[in-house]
């Protein structure tokens, strides 16, 4: 069944886990799909977009919410909810739901949004079109693109387009506003949320949010962090068109062991034959070590030859044989490869953490780096995307930001106005 899945808070990991669901089909446009699935809490600042997103999904439509424990229910209605945490019976609810709504058993979802023009167009113009003659103004309620130099010396058109907060490679929340000529960015720009928006308090449980606060197991750490980045290799894989070998990662990473370290070794050798770790990722989204130095973005900043890990300064630690894992070549191949091996080394330290914990007091290293309360990887990763993507093209510049891992969580978190993860 062809399904358009938005991730709210704490939901990430579900969503993705859905790639694994042989009834389902993961679809990147709303327009491919008769089922709108919004899983978890999604903040009420993003309303509007979600509504859009509905309206512009394939008729006969239905909006199911997979609640996941939120009591949050999505900005626009659900026609359908799914209280069940299992996959088995989400997967369930959605084969009846669309079965039901082809046979029109169930009817199709009204719009939410009124049937208006995006902007002022009708009558304006010699034509009444809402253009001045070929360029300029918003030619049935359409901007034109506007003329301007590229990067050859030739003055070409450029566009100024949107992309987010529900673009599927993206992490929800994440809003690009980029200059277009052609598939080339000339210039891009995160957009915040609008001020005044209310926060959202949302329980949020993971162990290293647990670890703010609580002492955890360094054995349960470091299992979630070699999950963790399994499943960011997973979402390079289906960014590059090869959702079976992503397939095949989630596996892994659901069933990752300490006594399974051993079979990185094997992933590695499928990688390389993929050539994701090759021409694909190799010199695209290059980001120098300056530009990292003191940022505490833990795989990307060590994927550019940074050397700086929280885990140096745990007293947990001592005594395990941990070294900082480090490479050179700061583009999306090693970014990939920096979470391979370090999969790899948090397999081998979760065996031999044996009965140690985590101190709330001491530094804490996440899969994206240091974690703190009001200090979030993303918060220090997303300034750096507007000049690390100029000058790319479009392909290349969603494989960078698949590249930086953000968390769904913390880029909802930082669009809201304390920019705190909830306390768990």
């Amino acid at each position: 069944m062809p399904v358009f899945a938005v991730a709210g808070m704490g939901a990430q990991v579900q969503v993705d886990d859905l790639l694994l669901e042989p009834r389902l089909r993961l679809v990147d446009s709303p327009a491919a799909a008769n089922v709108l699935l919004i899983a978890g809490a999604v903040p009420p600042h993003l309303s509007t977009q979600l509504a859009q997103l509905h309206d512009a999904s394939s008729r006969p439509r239905v909006p199911l919410w997979w609640s996941l424990g939120s009591s949050l229910v999505p900005p626009i209605p659900p026609m359908v909810q799914v209280h069940e945490v299992g996959p088995s019976g989400l997967v369930d609810a959605v084969v009846h739901t669309h079965r039901a709504l082809l046979l029109g058993e169930l009817p199709s979802s009204p719009p939410v949004l009124p049937d208006e023009d995006p902007a002022p167009w009708r009558g304006v113009g010699p034509f009444g079109q809402g253009g001045t003659g070929m360029t300029g103004g918003v030619p049935y309620g359409r901007p034109m693109a506007e003329v301007a130099p590229d990067r050859d010396g030739l003055r070409l058109d450029q566009l100024t387009v949107r992309i987010g907060p529900f673009f599927a490679r993206f992490p929800t929340g994440l809003v690009l506003a980029a200059r277009l000529q052609g598939d080339v960015i000339q210039q891009a720009e995160v957009i915040a949320a609008p001020e005044g928006e209310p926060a959202v308090e949302i329980d949020v449980r993971t162990p290293f949010r647990q670890a703010l606060h609580a002492p955890v197991p360094v054995s349960v750490l470091e299992l979630e962090r070699a999950r963790s980045h399994l499943r960011s290799i997973a979402s390079a894989l289906v960014a590059h068109q090869l959702s079976s070998l992503a397939r095949r990662v989630l596996r892994f990473a659901n069933q990752a062991h300490p006594d399974q370290a051993e079979d990185v070794e094997q992933l590695r050798r499928l990688l390389r034959r993929s050539q994701v770790l090759g021409w694909a990722t190799r010199g695209v989204g290059t980001i120098p070590a300056a530009q990292l130095e003191g940022t505490a973005t833990g795989p990307v900043a060590r994927a550019s030859g940074v050397e700086q890990d929280e885990r140096a300064a745990d007293p947990a630690y001592l005594g395990l044989g941990f070294e900082p894992v480090i490479h050179d070549g700061g583009d999306a191949r090693s970014r990939i490869a920096q979470r391979l091996n370090e999969a790899d080394q948090a397999l081998k330290l979760a065996g031999r953490a044996r009965d140690r914990y985590h101190d709330p007091e001491a530094p804490l290293e996440s899969p994206r780096g240091r974690l703190a309360v009001g200090d979030l990887p993303a918060q220090r990763l997303l300034p750096l995307l507007p000049a690390v993507l100029e000058g790319m093209e479009w392909g290349d510049a969603v494989s960078t930001v698949v590249s930086l891992d953000l968390d769904t969580d913390e880029v909802l978190a930082l669009r809201s106005p304390d920019r705190e993860l909830p306390v768990p």
